[in-house]
């Protein structure tokens, strides 16, 4: 079959809410081209519960916001990354406001502000607790007139006398050849590699390896946030989660002798910094409790979660909820300036995909969705005052195996390993070895086969990861070595780069 080629302005490389808020503000005139993974490749912003971290309360500022993303991000954040998140959110869920998302009111009319993990105050803005699912609602609306949609995979970015000029993108016809004058990868984060995660399961770190092949830089690969309140039921590896807006609404974590256990940890107890949480979650049984709470509160403000729980055959007005750990944002990626390139001009990176330093070694609950909205916006400003130039040819596309048929045996050895070795405690010994086990899965060829892309880049991702974790002899935030307990001061902000030296 003939290959077909298109051409573009702007290639978006996933659809979530990090590419679509970027394609809202580029040029109307410019055509923009979205490759999705369709339903089954959902990513992770309709699962966004919790809600949008922006300073717009009578009692907060951008000043105190930047303070606890400093704050909990244990002396890692780039100062600058996080001066321009805070700053510029609220400007961002004003406009979302506006495009239509149905953000919860106060009688007055104001947003309603709901308290999440290390928030010194009230900052989230939500829709219940089905944020991500109301703001996509929002952005596909308002997108669909302005872009182009294509589902399929990209499969490998193209590179032309060092600048990105699209790439290949595998769908059910064949491949098509995109040429594009700049590249955005939106793709989303690693969920996919854990046995027990928040996230989607073609969350596989898909964006992240297209563009260490192509020969861009990565940076705080091994810092990968796990959500403490997941509820521990089900047989699937995404598991349902259990919002932190519920222990700021006032649910309690409890052990198996009802006794409230994370003041032991930390001073905010329920509402400390997520990776304390999860440690302490992860060393003993534990549930959340939620029966204490208004039964009209649970059901009119956590309707996602009421009816997730109950399809568990779990109540929680009556029930105890079994929690876990399970892996929820990476907080590495690809490393862009503050406004979104990367190290191979013209070629782009937002959202989770991204690493703009702004999240430290934790994030800041609610901060992922404005990171989303600010660099996505700042991403596309950029693209919009680029010279245009012209789009180079593309080189010979990508040789194409045929399918190979990763099998589910395949697929839980690499996840069961990621959660042993790259998961909330990690060491030297156990890390050292990963990549050899890895190795069969990351050089396997590009085939034609979703399954088999997936498993490569998976399989690729881990081992940066795996690679990353060795070298920070440290435990900082989310990332804890077992052999290395305490952070060193030495390591503070000390941002692990790493290049593939690859061209595409």
């Amino acid at each position: 079959m003939e290959m077909q080629r298109r051409q573009t302005d702007v290639l978006i490389v996933g659809a979530g809410a990090a590419g679509l808020f970027a394609a809202l503000h580029l040029p109307a005139e410019d055509d923009v081209l979205v490759v999705d993974k369709g339903r089954q490749g959902e990513g992770s912003s309709l699962w966004a519960q919790g809600g949008v971290a922006a300073a717009l309360g009578p009692d907060d500022s951008v000043d105190l916001h930047i303070q606890d993303t400093l704050r909990v991000a244990a002396g890692h954040a780039d100062p600058a990354a996080v001066a321009v998140l805070c700053s510029e959110a609220p400007e961002c869920v004003l406009q979302l406001a506006e495009l239509g998302t149905r953000f919860d009111r106060n009688d007055n009319g104001t947003l309603h502000l709901a308290r999440e993990g290390g928030q010194s105050v009230s900052r989230s803005a939500h829709a219940a607790d089905g944020t991500g699912a109301a703001m996509m609602e929002t952005l596909r609306q308002r997108a669909a007139p302005r872009v182009t949609r294509i589902e399929g995979s990209c499969v490998k970015l193209a590179v032309s006398d060092g600048r990105c000029v699209g790439g290949w993108v595998l769908t059910k016809d064949g491949l098509v050849e995109v040429r594009a004058t700049a590249t955005v990868l939106a793709t989303g984060g690693v969920g996919g590699l854990f046995e027990s995660t928040t996230n989607p399961s073609g969350n596989t770190g898909d964006g992240l390896v297209l563009a260490w092949d192509a020969g861009a830089g990565v940076a705080d690969m091994e810092f990968i946030q796990f959500h403490p309140t997941a509820l521990n039921a089900g047989t699937g590896h995404q598991r349902l989660l259990l919002t932190e807006a519920l222990r700021g609404a006032g649910a309690h974590v409890v052990d198996a002798e009802g006794r409230r256990f994370l003041f032991e940890h930390h001073s905010d107890g329920e509402l400390a910094p997520r990776d304390v949480v999860a440690r302490a979650i992860a060393s003993r049984r534990s549930w959340l409790d939620c029966r204490h709470l208004d039964a009209d509160v649970l059901q009119n403000e956590f309707p996602t979660v009421m009816n997730g729980c109950r399809s568990f055959g779990f109540d929680p007005t009556t029930d105890l909820l079994p929690v876990t750990p399970a892996a929820h944002y990476f907080i590495g990626g690809i490393q862009t300036d503050l406004d979104g390139r990367t190290s191979i001009p013209r070629l782009y990176a937002i959202g989770e995909c991204s690493n703009t330093g702004a999240h430290g070694a934790n994030r800041l609950a609610g901060n992922s969705l404005a990171e989303a909205m600010v660099f996505g916006r700042r991403a596309a400003r950029a693209i919009s005052a680029q010279r245009a130039g012209r789009t180079k040819s593309l080189a010979r596309p990508p040789d194409l195996a045929p399918p190979r048929g990763s099998t589910e045996d395949e697929w839980a050895a690499l996840r069961a390993l990621c959660q042993r070795v790259l998961g909330l405690e990690r060491d030297g010994k156990t890390l050292a070895t990963a990549s050899d086990e890895l190795e069969r899965w990351a050089i396997s060829d590009l085939t034609t086969n979703r399954s088999d892309l997936e498993l490569r880049a998976a399989a690729i991702a881990a081992r940066l990861i795996a690679r990353a974790a060795l070298l920070r002899t440290e435990s900082r935030g989310v990332h804890h070595r077992s052999d290395f307990p305490e952070p060193v001061l030495g390591w503070a902000g000390v941002r692990l780069r790493l290049g593939s030296g690859r061209k595409a």
